[in-house]
This record gives structure tokens, C-alpha cells and sequence, in this order.
């Protein structure tokens, strides 16, 4: 076949494979969503309802209790039954002396002081409220063992210690000065001691120190001569 003759079909061959070809399809836009579903809009969700609660009452403090009261024994204030004390003396000769203690029952008392020149009696009635003294006695030599209807019509004459035992408290011109003083003596170291004192019309000042389970424990006589102070002290030394 001559090259003239087969130009034409060359053509048609290349035409016709050109149309087989798949079409090119154009890239599409970046900024289209790719997606062909219709995006569906949001569904309203409600919110839960917010319950509202109030606060716990924050309960108050409970109050602190009050201390009991301090219940006042005027029968420890003195010493056992039998009980002989020796008091150590300074400014007079009659400052040192013994004591022995006498109970003729539960709320009466009695004291013997022999300062070796003569013996005093002293009788006491306890209540809950005083002790008060029922009797004083000196020169007085021998055993005093009364009734119990005897010591009752015994009159009070004067009052040794009485409540509240507070500082700034008086009765029968006595002023309680401490209740809380210390004390050192020549038998031991005393704390919680009561403080008495009292001023009379010379202006000289008496003290009296008391404590629990012994009762007196010192005395002290003060007065001012001349400008030149007279002490006479009397100091519990020992207890038989």
C-alpha cells in the first residue's frame, strides 16, 4: 500500500481513540465543603434545671460550762482531835506557845493556848457559812467537856472566818487581805493561804494567816512607837 493511502486511516485510527479517552475532570474548590449531605441544624437541648440549696446553718458553739462551785469545809481549818502545834514566838516572850485542838463534835471545837504564863480556851462553832467564836476563856486550867445542848446556848461573840472568802471581803472589822497568799514557816511551805488583818483605834495592825487542815498557822501584832515599828509574830514550828 502506498504511504498516501495510508495517511487517511491514520487519522481515522487516532481520532477515533481519542474519543474513548475518560473526560478530566477539573479540580474543585478547596473552600467547598466536600460534603454532599445537607448538614442537619442543631437540636435545642435543655439545660437541666439547677436546683438551688441553701447552706447548712453552721451551728453555734456550744456555751463552755460553768465551773462548779468550790464547796467551803470550815471544819478542815482545824487540826485533828488531840492535835498539839508548837508555835515559834519573836518580839515577846509570850509570842511562842502550844495549842492543842479539842472537838466535842461535828461542828464545835475547842482550842487550848498555853503560852507559859497561863492557858486560853477558845471555843468554835462551824456552820456552812462561819465559824464563830462561842467562847474565850483564859486562865483556864482544866478539861472542858460540855453537852452538846450547852455548846448550842453558847452565844456568838465573834465570827473567825466567814464566806465568800474573797479579798476586799469584811466582817467584825477583819478585811481578808489574800486567799491565795504563800507562806513559808519554819514546819513546811504553806500555799492557798487566807490573809486576815485588821487595824484598831491605836492604829496597830493585827494579821492572822490561815490555811486548810491546820487553821492558824502565824500571827502577827504591829505597832508603831516613835517611828520605830514594834513586831511580836508567833509562826507554826511543829505539829504532834
Amino acid at each position: 500500500m502506498s504511504l498516501i493511502k495510508f495517511i487517511p486511516i491514520l487519522i481515522l485510527f487516532l481520532l477515533l481513540s481519542a474519543c474513548g479517552e475518560d473526560p478530566v475532570e477539573e479540580p474543585s474548590d478547596s473552600n467547598e465543603n466536600p460534603s454532599t449531605e445537607e448538614q442537619q441544624p442543631e437540636e435545642n437541648i435543655e439545660e437541666p434545671e439547677k436546683i438551688v440549696t441553701e447552706p447548712e446553718p453552721v451551728p453555734e458553739p456550744e456555751p463552755e460550762p460553768e465551773p462548779e462551785p468550790v464547796i467551803i469545809q470550815f471544819s478542815n481549818y482545824f487540826m485533828q482531835d488531840g492535835a498539839t502545834a508548837t508555835y515559834l514566838g519573836d518580839g515577846n516572850e509570850y509570842a511562842s506557845y502550844q495549842a492543842r485542838t479539842q472537838w466535842h463534835n461535828d461542828t464545835t471545837v475547842s482550842i487550848y493556848e498555853d503560852n507559859g504564863g497561863t492557858t486560853l480556851l477558845r471555843t468554835y462553832r462551824i456552820s456552812d457559812e462561819s465559824i464563830d467564836l462561842i467562847q474565850e476563856q483564859g486562865e483556864f486550867y482544866d478539861e472542858f467537856n460540855p453537852t452538846d445542848e450547852e455548846l448550842q446556848e453558847l452565844p456568838i461573840l465573834s465570827t473567825f472566818l466567814k464566806l465568800p472568802l474573797e479579798a476586799g471581803e469584811v466582817f467584825d472589822d477583819w478585811e481578808i487581805i489574800s486567799v491565795d497568799q504563800t507562806l513559808e514557816t519554819p514546819y513546811q511551805l504553806f500555799e492557798q493561804v487566807i490573809v486576815l488583818e485588821k487595824t484598831d483605834d491605836t492604829g496597830a495592825i493585827q494579821r492572822k494567816y490561815i490555811v486548810e487542815q491546820y487553821g492558824e498557822i502565824k500571827r502577827e501584832f504591829i505597832m508603831l512607837e516613835e517611828d520605830t515599828e514594834f513586831i511580836v509574830t508567833s509562826t507554826l514550828e511543829s505539829v504532834e
